[in-house]
């Protein structure tokens, strides 16, 4: 596919394909040609009830916890900013945002401009709300 293709396509996802370098037998066994085209969804790894349970698409923080102190997975299973020794340039950049939003929640209370309006996202290159969502942002007491 061309990058003006690509460019065009109404409908994008993320993807980090490549091509298999010889004959090859994936994890779960299927096989996989020299030359076949390899990709995987990094949004729907993160929703695998087999790598991460039952509730896999319930938010438990604590799940990376063990008696209370922070253990990460490995990169290869949490593939949000790839893995290896070229991972995503942004990752810092994307965890220091997390932290400033964590400071922000610190000292703000937010509640909705439209408390009727139901908040959906839009899956593209990252989640998008669709049409905003706006707060109004009150200083913690």
């Amino acid at each position: 596919m061309s990058l003006e293709t690509k460019k065009s396509s109404s409908l994008f996802l993320m993807q980090d394909g490549k091509s298999a370098a010889e004959d090859d037998v994936l994890p779960d066994g299927f096989k996989v040609k020299k030359g076949d085209g390899v990709t995987y969804m990094a949004y729907a790894m993160g929703r695998m009830t087999y790598i991460w349970g039952e509730d896999a698409e319930e938010y438990r923080p604590e799940r990376w916890l063990e008696n209370g102190i922070f253990q990460p997975e490995s990169p290869f299973k949490f593939a949000a900013f790839q893995a290896g020794p070229r991972i995503c340039l942004g990752k810092e950049f994307a965890y220091r945002q997390m932290k400033i939003l964590a400071a922000v929640l610190l000292y703000f209370q937010f509640r909705l401009v439209d408390e009727t309006k139901e908040a959906t996202y839009r899956t593209m290159f990252t989640l998008h709300m669709a049409g905003g969502l706006n707060v109004f942002a009150f200083p913690r007491a």
